[in-house]
């Protein structure tokens, strides 16, 4: 059946129909002119956007046009009794249908979906095109006519499935920018709360994100700093090896198996311990100055007074450590000289020492600075 001439507004054009849609994959808020420029196209009175669960019968995320929020509330009161949901066999992604290839109209007039909710608002037919399917719901596009209008026909249908795959990728895309946004979300959220410093910085060192106990560490200046846009170390002498450090690991790929962290011991201003940093390789980042991708390392800081718990220590079970070695190592990690590890641990400084020597068996080392490095490369705590 063809238009009814009810339509006023110019039809757009289907290049800048597919233009909006994809626009609207960047960001959610051009959804609404989209919707109005489709439902101008198909000549309904009114169009949507939305997610149906079949097994709970129940409409969310719904956007409409015209959107006066009535819509939505009333389709999801009667969402349980509507008689185009009664088989999810129809609603295969890409499918584009009619109201009437899913129930007649003279059948669709006896159900209480038509008398409460169709009826009143003088609606009667239905196109549906198919976005996705997840689970046992279905992403769809929906636009309806009149009942003194004329059901959607063939044309209509095929004006939108050409424009349906470009609404399935433009919401396909946003979701994935979302999921994405998401979860980097949810990790800055949890390295926030991580008492040690963090700071991920490209390979020249500039910082592109550090969490508070990091912004409080650089403040301090207690083995790192801030010189102008980079992170350096706080002492000269260290310096060219930090630097080299993190450039070196930037050119590393984070997926290999082989590729461990790097440990670097930095000095503190007397009479503070020094930090342990450890760099690991953490992918590559996308620098729009340069235009260009550019290797990522994360900085992670212990020493001082962070703490390691030796009972969850992995660098223990793996080398088989004592409780009392493990508490040792744990001690020496943080920098503390053997006088302080014997205080804190109520021995004297030759059972310290005793601790230690079976400490460098075991790990087959030669001296606490080596050891504090292979501690900090083997436990996934602090790396």
């Amino acid at each position: 059946m063809g238009r009814t001439g009810l339509r006023t507004e110019s039809p757009p054009t289907p290049k800048s129909l597919v233009r909006g849609i994809h626009s609207a994959g960047l960001s959610a808020a051009e959804w609404p002119g989209v919707l109005e420029q489709l439902r101008i196209l198909l000549d309904a009175r009114i169009v949507t956007l939305g997610d149906h669960e079949f097994a709970t019968g129940s409409d969310s995320a719904l956007l409409a046009s015209p959107d006066d929020g009535d819509f939505g509330k009333g389709m999801a009161a009667f969402s349980a009794r509507n008689p185009w949901f009664l088989s999810s066999d129809e609603y295969v992604p890409g499918r584009v249908m009619t109201g009437d290839e899913l129930i007649s109209q003279s059948d669709l007039r006896r159900t209480d979906f038509y008398r409460g909710f169709l009826q009143p608002r003088g609606l009667l037919h239905r196109l549906c095109g198919v976005v996705a399917q997840r689970g046992r719901g279905a992403h769809l596009f929906s636009a309806y006519r009149a009942e003194d209008q004329s059901a959607f026909g063939a044309r209509e249908k095929v004006e939108l499935e050409v424009l349906l795959d470009h609404i399935t990728l433009s919401l396909q895309s946003q979701w994935r920018w979302q999921e994405a946004e998401d979860l980097a979300r949810a990790l800055l959220a949890q390295s926030n709360h991580d008492t040690n410093p963090l700071i991920l910085v490209t390979a020249d060192a500039e910082p592109i994100y550090r969490n508070p106990a990091a912004e409080h560490l650089l403040d301090l200046g207690a083995g790192l700093r801030l010189d102008g846009t980079r992170v350096v170390a706080s002492s000269r002498a260290d310096q060219r090896l930090l630097r080299e450090t993190i450039a070196r690991v930037a050119q590393g790929d984070p997926t290999h198996a082989a590729a461990s962290p790097s440990v670097v011991t930095l000095a503190c201003t007397p009479p503070a311990p020094p930090v342990v940093v450890v760099v690991r390789a953490a992918g590559q980042v996308f620098l729009r100055q340069a235009g260009v991708r550019r290797g990522l390392v994360m900085v992670t800081v212990r020493g001082g007074h962070a703490r390691h718990d030796p009972a969850s220590c992995v660098f223990a079970r793996q080398y088989e450590l004592t409780t009392a070695q493990a508490k040792v190592s744990a001690l020496v990690l943080a920098g503390q000289p053997l006088s302080r590890v014997a205080q804190s641990l109520n021995v004297s400084e030759n059972t310290v020492r005793s601790h230690l020597k079976q400490i460098f068996q075991k790990t087959e080392t030669h001296g606490q600075m080596e050891l504090v490095h292979l501690h900090a490369r083997v436990c996934p705590t602090l790396s």
